[in-house]
């Protein structure tokens, strides 16, 4: 009986064919609007300078912001930096110019390691 239903349930949805142009492609996630603007304000950003975005307006939470705003600069190509204080989450592009600036990855391991010998 479940089988005969299915078969039914299967017969009853009404497919419908369309263009491929019509079709939108990529990614609309829910802070879609928020992570363009924020995205080309980076874009535009000169080199050395950060984007400071207050957390205390958005409902959005840091980890899902910043998630998103990582997969829509990685779409675009652009490397980026963040860094958060608890009340805002700073962003920034990736540069030769801002590597000073930037946190040594792998560098503390490295002081251990030597300690250890």
């Amino acid at each position: 009986m479940n089988a005969h239903r299915r078969l039914q349930e299967a017969d009853s949805i009404k497919l419908e064919r369309l263009p491929l142009s019509e079709l939108r492609q990529g990614r609309h996630g829910k802070h879609h609007d928020i992570v363009a603007r924020i995205a080309a304000e980076i874009e535009a950003l000169p080199d050395g300078e950060a984007l400071r975005i207050p957390l205390d307006g958005m409902q959005v939470s840091l980890a899902n912001l910043r998630s998103a705003i990582s997969r829509a600069m990685t779409s675009r190509r652009v490397k980026i930096g963040t860094f958060s204080d608890g009340e805002s989450l700073c962003v920034w592009r990736k540069t030769a110019g801002t590597a000073r600036y930037e946190r040594k990855r792998g560098s503390r391991q490295k002081v251990v390691q030597g300690l250890g010998r």
